[in-house]
């Protein structure tokens, strides 16, 4: 898509300058940030955490706390200077002309609220001319066109009966229901497999061409930015360091830092395919996966319903909804098995399954010879313990209250009583390991970087001493430099401990280059699996094949 830049903007950012007063620290933010949006355009804006690319979005919606005092420059939207306006013309900007789509759709979305009545009452809020039933119909189709199934039926459903990827979907619609002038899009697509971050980039270049629409898109990266955007600000502790068409950036980068960015980004490699498909999905000649030969974990006819919409309430009707359907897994050990498939799949299902923290009517986990039930909770079955979890968000998985120390103790204590008569964990070998400074002990997890608090995660899992660890989306949140750190650290320490790790994931190139068997997970059963280098290469799945060509193209190889 190529739309010319006009030269009248729809928004100039001119030397603008931030800096955050705490008492009498006084730490700079933004330091002469300028770029203009025309109308109709995608401008990227990339960098690694703390560059201020949220920052700058927020200081247009007008969003930033009193801490943050503007020290020179000027915004403007359509001519008219944003800073110089009353706080009720700003209200009336916000939503209206000026929208916004956050990382955090949990806490975006009201968990007391149904998912349509939220789009509803934004679509009232914003058009007081529209009836209920308009409103409702208005809401209905937005949730249609984000992509969210049977959306007369999911009208009713609260947040958390969706996925995480269904979540973001619906905050994008409450987004468009004002069909506001400009977008401040902030990792709309982090927490989305593939394939649906391939339909809301599409969505989002269509509301583009048909309604004009200006995007700011926030983000870390690189394949979105290669897939949508028209120009790229590149950012660096609070300046820009680069700004140039799309293109330009990515094929002749000027700046160094782009250049490590650039380099950072995992590229999924495609093999020349060398064998036919049987109709089935997997061939007959594709090898055993390891697992086959000696499983440290074996998992068997694992299913699990969830209840219809309203079941709970008394109220509606519906059938269930199958989590996972009869699925059968094999772990080697001293492996690293990839799962892989869509938002809504079974993955997180099957994996906190797997770890002690969710239960399921049948089935059966053995892990060595020692049988579970997983009907039971994992406390009562002994099975929380055995498997220790790394989440996907490391800020809503630490405990705020507890220092690093405190928590990494805890790990330490948990991990002994698990294998009494061993010889616990040595934590500052631990730290020293994964690259933690141990300054961090006495910290807070707010006060740690995002990388940091994902290591603190991976030390707190470590720590426990498992048998097997399920990490779900460790490096989705992450930057591409910090999310390289991470992979190759969790190789490095799964290898030299001789650990078994279930990977959950949906970004395939990070899948490859972690793991040496895959299972793809569609509509809670396995739809395929097998060796990595057979999945990618040779596997004639017609699932398979549109997860792989979902990937954007100038990061495959």
């Amino acid at each position: 898509m190529t739309v010319e830049h006009v030269t009248t903007p729809l928004l100039r950012v001119e030397n603008l300058g931030l800096r955050h007063v705490s008492g009498s620290a006084t730490t700079p933010i933004l330091s002469d940030v300028s770029f203009e949006l025309g109308r109709g355009e995608i401008l990227g804006i990339i960098g690694e955490s703390g560059a201020g690319k949220s920052t700058v979005g927020n200081a247009i919606l007008g969003l930033l706390s009193p801490e943050f005092q503007q020290t020179s420059g000027t915004i403007e939207f359509d001519g008219k200077a944003i800073d110089g306006m009353t706080a009720d013309e700003r209200e009336t900007l916000r939503g209206r002309r000026i929208s916004a789509i956050f990382q955090d759709h949990t806490a975006s979305l009201d968990p007391l609220m149904s998912v349509g009545a939220q789009v509803e009452e934004t679509c009232l809020a914003l058009d007081s001319s529209l009836s209920r039933r308009e409103a409702r119909a208005r809401a209905i189709d937005l949730l249609a066109r984000v992509g969210i199934p049977e959306p007369e039926r999911r009208y009713r459903n609260y947040p958390h009966q969706f996925s995480g990827g269904q979540r973001q979907r619906v905050v994008i619609a409450i987004a468009l229901a004002g069909s506001p002038d400009i977008i401040i899009a902030d990792e709309p697509t982090s927490a989305l497999d593939a394939t649906v971050q391939k339909q809301v980039l599409e969505l989002l270049k269509i509301l583009v061409d048909e309604t004009g629409v200006s995007i700011i898109l926030v983000t870390h990266d690189m394949g979105v930015i290669s897939e949508i955007t028209n120009r790229v600000l590149v950012m660096r502790k609070g300046q820009v360091v680069e700004a140039d068409r799309t293109t330009a950036i990515l094929d002749q980068p000027r700046h160094d830092y782009t250049k490590k960015l650039l380099a950072a980004v995992p590229r999924l490699r495609i093999p020349t395919r060398t064998a036919k498909a049987e109709d089935n999905g997997r061939q007959a000649d594709s090898p055993a996966i390891d697992s086959d030969q000696n499983p440290l974990l074996i998992a068997e006819g694992l299913s699990k319903q969830f209840a219809p919409q309203g079941f709970a309430w008394g109220i509606g009707r519906g059938k269930p909804r199958f989590g996972l359907r009869d699925v059968g897994i094999r772990l080697a050990r001293g492996s690293i098995t990839g799962i892989v498939g869509e938002s809504g799949s079974g993955k997180t299902t099957f994996g906190r399954i797997l770890a002690g923290l969710d239960t399921a009517p049948t089935g059966r986990i053995t892990i060595g010879e020692h049988p579970f039930d997983v009907s039971q909770s994992g406390r009562r079955s002994g099975l929380l313990g055995r498997v220790q979890m790394i989440f996907q968000d490391p800020s809503v998985s630490l405990n705020p209250r507890m220092t690093i120390g405190e928590t990494l103790d805890e790990s330490i204590r948990f991990g002994a009583r698990i294998r009494s008569g061993e010889e616990p964990a040595d934590l500052a070998a631990m730290m020293d390991r994964l690259g933690l400074p141990r300054s961090l002990l006495g910290r807070h997890p707010h006060q740690l970087s995002g990388g940091q608090k994902q290591r603190v995660c991976i030390a707190r899992a470590l720590l426990a001493r498992p048998e097997i660890i399920v990490a779900d989306e460790p490096t989705s949140a992450l930057d591409v430099s910090v999310q390289a750190e991470i992979v190759q650290l969790l190789k490095d320490t799964i290898a030299e401990r001789a650990m078994t790790m279930v990977f959950i994931s949906h970004d395939l190139a990070i899948v490859q280059a972690m793991c040496s068997s895959v299972y793809i997970f569609k509509d809670g059963r396995i739809e395929d699996f097998g060796p990595t280098e057979f999945i990618f290469s040779r596997s004639d799945n017609p699932y398979t094949r549109a997860l792989i060509n979902a990937r954007p193209q100038r990061f495959t190889c």
